[in-house]
């Protein structure tokens, strides 16, 4: 294992923080720009900075685009993503400048997914100098709509090669075999006109703030919460949640959306709806009230759901209807990504995990995870399955590989996101002997 050089980590520093300032959030589409100027911005910097540095660099119709190495031979593939959610509140930091804090990087995006990228990025430099004619290719493939629904890998898959194998940098170590199904809807219901009710950044999202405002009284009240990934809504506290227990129960009781809620969706580890389902080996079904939307003319509270892998989408349209029929309110779809589900002992999950153990006690750590971090280390390494929804599931040989490792915090979609720099400078060396070692794998060796 080679270390990353000086020169390497200023490389490294200067196209994170490049890419950092780039707020990323999706926006209203325009000419050349699908999700919005800023993921155009950030996708047209990444591809320049590749083209400049040697590589094949193509862009897929403004909302994917690939960089590569090699020209011949079977295809490897790193999936990751240039878009991010919205900042939030709380930060003691700019959301949208790489800052340090000692011996951490600060920013959105430096876990979810712009940090592992940029090691991938490095990772592939690498490749490329250690091997001037591979006999296969290897691409990294970026997207900037992951954080909606994944629409700019449709994209790619409808015109471009699939990969015979490669991984995402965007989940947990030591591998993933299992992503949850998601599936995001909005409930819709005529306005109450008494009152509006604003919360919540994205569906993915546990809200950290709420504000309800009186429209007869002229007053308002607010409730703030904490902010996490939808995906572990027990890390976060919902401020729609909470605002349900604050304001008139007369307002409360007038409105068939909120009347809803509180019967099914009300808390963070297990709410009502979702103890109509089991749990399976990949854990039970999470649910998360991301956004409530409720003006004089249009009242929508939009919802997104973790559910099992051995559930179907259609079981679960099937209680929400139920749900929504007992108050007189619309479902409507937004997205549905069915579960994944790999074979763990693949050689491909077992090559990638086998990696993950003879590095994980390279990693740093503070001192609060110590107890956790010996505890994981003790264990013998095994893929795991997530809540959370990847790039895997977007096309077919594909798994999730890193970087947050098993005794770190979740910092996907929270306030003051961070990550150990030397933890992003480790994923280059791992990422590069994860592409030869996979590089074996479909060459025949």
């Amino acid at each position: 294992m080679n270390h990353l050089s000086e020169q390497e980590k200023n490389t490294f520093n200067s196209i994170l923080s490049d890419l950092i300032a780039i707020p990323s959030v999706k926006g209203e589409p325009s000419d050349g720009a699908p999700y919005g100027v800023q993921p155009k911005a950030a996708l047209s910097y990444f591809l320049k900075r590749a083209s400049e540095d040697g590589f094949i660099a193509e862009n897929i119709g403004d909302k994917a685009g690939y960089v590569q190495w090699g020209t011949k031979g079977p295809l490897l593939a790193v999936l990751g993503h240039l878009d991010v959610v919205p900042e939030g509140s709380d930060w003691k930091t700019e959301a949208f400048t790489l800052t340090s804090d000692g011996p951490y990087f600060c920013g959105r995006g430096v876990v979810d997914d712009k940090g592992p990228v940029v090691s991938s990025y490095m990772a592939l430099l690498r490749f490329k100098k250690n091997h001037p004619d591979p006999d296969y290719r290897v691409r990294l493939i970026v997207g900037t709509d992951e954080e909606h629904g994944s629409s700019c890998m449709e994209r790619y898959c409808e015109t471009e090669e699939l990969p015979d194998i490669g991984f995402t940098p965007d989940a947990e170590f030591p591998c993933i075999f299992a992503e949850k199904g998601i599936y995001q809807m909005h409930f819709e219901a005529d306005p109450d006109g008494r009152f509006t009710l604003h919360g919540g950044n994205a569906a993915n999202m546990v809200p950290p703030y709420c504000e309800c405002i009186d429209l007869k009284e002229s007053k308002g009240i607010s409730t703030k919460g904490v902010q996490a990934h939808a995906s572990h809504p027990a890390l976060g506290i919902n401020a729609i949640d909470l605002m349900l227990d604050k304001m008139d129960p007369a307002l409360l009781s007038g409105s068939p959306l909120l009347l809803l809620m509180k019967k099914y969706f009300s808390g963070s580890s297990e709410t009502p709806f979702s103890s109509f389902f089991g749990s399976d080996i990949s854990g039970a079904m999470t649910t998360n009230v991301g956004i409530v939307d409720i003006s004089t003319d249009h009242a929508r509270l939009h919802v997104d759901i973790r559910f099992p892998v051995t559930i179907s989408g259609k079981e679960v349209r099937k209680k929400l209807e139920e749900a929504a029929d007992e108050f007189g309110v619309k479902v409507v779809d937004d997205s549905v990504q069915p579960p994944l589900f790999k074979d763990k002992e693949s050689r491909q999950i077992s090559v990638l995990t086998e990696i993950y153990s003879n590095y994980r006690e390279l990693f740093p750590y503070s001192e609060d995870e110590k107890e956790k971090r010996a505890a994981a280390i003790s264990e013998k390494a095994a893929p795991i399955a997530i809540g959370g929804g990847t790039y895997a599931r977007t096309m077919p040989n594909i798994v999730a590989f890193g970087p947050q490792l098993p005794w770190e915090k979740d910092q996907c979609h929270q306030a003051n996101e961070r990550i150990l720099k030397e933890s992003l400078y480790l994923l280059v060396p791992m990422y590069e002997e994860a592409l030869e070692k996979l590089g074996d794998i479909i060459t025949g060796k």
